[in-house]
């Protein structure tokens, strides 16, 4: 057998913005897959007449399939998911107050208290999340320079807490990052190799374009209009092409930065925080400039004026809200549609955030600005609520009035279900939003106890979308990014019951030109199949990292011949004979997470026939993978008929369900990708409980309900109070393909109702 690093082609490269493809979908998110073919092959002549070709096994695609966590050396907690998109949660006892820079596949998230020692004592590699997560680590190591016998808090909390500290005392003396950190440290580094940390630096002038030998002086004046003291970092981009020129983080000491730059049009921005005794922000400045630097030119002098930063972002609700969080996104594209300045300034403190108004719109390249707000309810409602609101300002300006007023007809009323097999679990939830031209998103996490209900009010500019973020315990959830729809109302359950593998798919309405990989397709004579490890019954599917499966056992069997087995895969790509033929995937799953109980061991087997696909049934906007490895878009590419089920399981939102009558409703339907090709329908089912462990089993009463959707009815027994139940479905359609389920400890009996 061989095996393939599965690539992708030109076509399906990073986006416009450079973050990674736009609206890009994993084909296996929430699982960590291995390369097939490794450890075992078909029989000798398994499948095979002479003139076929003998299975064989490509590695498993996963383009976009993980999302990373790692602890900043500031104790911050950043996730990091595969378009570039971020979640912050804060170090414990602070507030989430950081900067973002952005260039290529490089994403910075940058403390507020780290601004002033950026590039001095703290190296910006520390804060380089693309390169902490593509070096596997989950918490930053350090290696520290000092004098005197100084030395470092651990990186984390302890760090983060230590340098807010300094900072705090530092402002209230005047002048923050001009000295070494805790009394005699000097430099402080990843002790990680991270390829591409390093603050990017400024790329040399093309061949045939002016020299970069042109002096630029940048000044950075404060609020009372003297040059900032200590450390401020700002950017700095040709906006004509920014190849030539593009520095994201360029160091203003004492209010003074000085460049060599070619002849063009400059585009520069700045966030600037202040700090109190504590170090924590008393607010926030955005200044930017637009200048030209003449081919003559022997020296260009450049001022951003956080004096002109007199616009205060705020907002108004139809109910009553408290900000919880704040983030600005700044992007400033160069005339070729290519990023020159993409940065942002994210708020959880309340401190206050101003910005300069624009006096006209850009003329060179393009300037988008937006606005980001996360609002709960007061302590005192009767109901929980919140706003998720995300507003764009008119193309090329920041607007000159920066007070957002929300009425009712812009927002989508989302009544929203928290659900917990663990009383009083801790969870954090976010809200990722995006508008049309955005390629990732920023959201700061929010912190509640579960199982809990809330109504959630989402609203934004026209052609905006938006995905769900939830951590529960260790583990991450997502759902499917979904567009906007105002004025309508709808329930989401989260990590309701029974949780099992399954596929993903997209979201009902989801943009034609969102990138789609399809996890269960045949392409020629490429059979891929390959599963989302852990799905709740509304979609939401588990990120990979971190993974609290222990073990795992995958199989494809055609006939009496099996064609691979593994353990710790989850599915793969197989390239087959093409007459068709009938095909068997089972898959066996134990988890191990002390902050669930139910739903951690499953066994879930689907038969199905397939042949050769020289048709297409998926959208344009979906892709492959060939049998030489690669995506290569949708052509010839057809879904399998894999049935799947879609629970609605009567329980509570703690996962119980009190003994006596209870009752459970599937729904079959099959692998999303076969809407040019209709699957037959679902017409058996069967359900079966267990209340001890599996050992036994109850057939339940099944009623078809039509299209798919069946009503099984049973009777718990009182003497069942207390123990865990266990759920076996099973759904075949009219051709004989099929799916069988088991899913032990689904839910938990409860004492009868009174």
């Amino acid at each position: 057998m061989w095996y393939r690093r599965i690539r992708r082609t030109g076509a399906h490269g990073a986006g416009a913005h450079g973050v990674g493809a736009r609206g890009a979908r994993a084909l296996a998110a929430g699982c960590v897959l291995a390369a097939l073919g490794l450890t075992a092959g078909p029989a000798p002549g398994a499948l095979a007449a002479p003139t076929e070709r003998t299975p064989t096994a490509v590695a498993s695609p996963a383009p976009d399939a993980t999302a990373h966590t790692v602890t900043l050396v500031t104790g911050e907690r950043v996730t990091l998911g595969a378009d570039g998109s971020v979640v912050v949660a804060p170090r414990p006892g602070a507030e989430a107050d950081y900067v973002t820079r952005r260039l290529d596949n490089d994403v910075f998230v940058i403390p507020l208290t780290a601004l002033p020692y950026l590039g001095r004592t703290l190296d910006p590699a520390l804060f380089n999340v693309s390169a902490l997560a593509e070096a596997g680590v989950t918490t930053t190591p350090v290696r520290v320079e000092a004098k005197g016998g100084a030395t470092a808090p651990r990186s984390g909390p302890a760090f983060g807490a230590a340098l807010a500290k300094q900072a705090g005392a530092e402002a209230a003396e005047g002048s923050v990052g001009d000295g070494p950190l805790f009394g005699g440290v000097t430099s402080v580094v990843p002790a990680v190799a991270t390829a591409g940390g390093q603050a990017p630096s400024r790329p040399p002038a093309r061949a045939g374009h002016t020299r970069a030998d042109h002096p630029v002086k940048v000044t950075v004046l404060g609020t009372d209009g003297k040059p900032l003291p200590g450390t401020t970092p700002f950017a700095l981009a040709n906006v004509d092409d920014a190849a030539l020129y593009r520095e994201p983080s360029l160091q203003a000491v004492d209010g003074e930065a000085k460049a060599e730059v070619p002849a063009g049009r400059y585009s520069a921005m700045v966030s600037a925080p202040a700090f109190d005794s504590a170090g924590e922000s008393t607010g926030i400045r955005m200044a930017t400039a637009e200048f030209t630097v003449p081919d003559v030119a022997t020296g260009t002098d450049v001022v951003l004026d956080l004096r002109k930063a007199t616009e205060r972002v705020t907002f108004s609700t139809p109910r009553p809200a408290e900000e919880h969080q704040l983030i600005l996104h700044y992007l400033r594209d160069d005339t070729k549609g290519e990023v020159a300045v993409n940065g942002g300034v994210g708020v959880s403190s309340g401190a206050p955030v101003y910005v300069q108004p624009s006096n006209r719109p850009v003329t060179t390249g393009d300037l988008r600005f937006n606005v980001y707000t996360h609002r709960k309810a007061p302590a005192d409602a009767a109901t929980p609520y919140s706003y998720d609101l995300k507003l764009a300002n008119p193309a090329g300006v920041i607007a000159k009035n920066q007070h957002y007023k929300v009425t009712g007809r812009q927002l989508t009323t989302v009544r929203t279900n928290y659900h917990s097999d663990t009383p009083g679990r801790a969870q954090e939830v976010a809200r990722l939003m995006y508008l049309p031209y955005e390629s990732s998103g920023e959201a700061l996490s929010e912190p509640f106890k579960t199982p809990a209900r809330r109504i959630e009010y989402v609203g934004g500019s026209p052609g905006a979308s938006y995905q769900g973020w939830l951590k529960a315990g260790e583990r991450r959830f997502v759902s499917e990014k979904q567009t906007l729809r105002p004025g309508r109302t709808t329930t989401v359950d989260w990590l309701r019951g029974p949780l099992a593998p399954g596929f993903t798919e997209p979201a009902p309405g989801a943009a034609a030109d969102e990138t789609w990989y399809c996890a269960a397709c045949r392409k020629g004579d490429a059979l891929t199949f390959s599963l989302s490890t852990v799905m709740d019954s509304a979609g939401h599917h588990a990120l990979a990292v971190p993974s609290d499966i222990t073990s795992s056992h995958f199989a494809v069997v055609s006939g009496n011949t099996t064609l691979y087995e593994g353990d710790g895969v989850s599915g793969g790509v197989l390239a087959v004979p093409p007459r068709t033929a009938p095909y068997t995937v089972v898959y066996d799953q134990t988890r191990t997470n002390g902050e669930f109980h139910q739903s951690l061991t499953t066994h879930t087997e689907w038969t199905f026939a397939s042949g050769h696909s020289g048709a297409q049934t998926v959208p344009d906007n979906w892709t492959c993978v060939s049998e030489a490895g690669e995506y290569d878009g949708p052509a010839e590419c057809s879904a399998l008929p894999v049935v799947v089920p879609h629970y609605r399981l009567d329980a509570a939102p703690d996962g119980t369900s009190p003994a006596g009558d209870d009752h459970l409703v599937v729904g079959f339907g099959h692998v999303p990708g076969g809407a040019a090709a209709p699957a037959p329908a679902v017409t058996e089912a069967r359900v079966e409980v267990s209340f001890d462990g599996g050992e036994r089993w109850t057939a339940a009463a099944v009623t078809a309900l039509g299209k798919g959707r069946f009503r099984a009815d049973w009777t718990t027994p009182d003497a069942a109070v207390g123990r865990d139940a266990s759920l076996r479905v099973t759904g075949a359609d009219a051709d004989g393909n099929s799916v069988t389920q088991t899913v032990k400890s689904a839910f938990t009996v409860a004492a009868a109702r009174g």
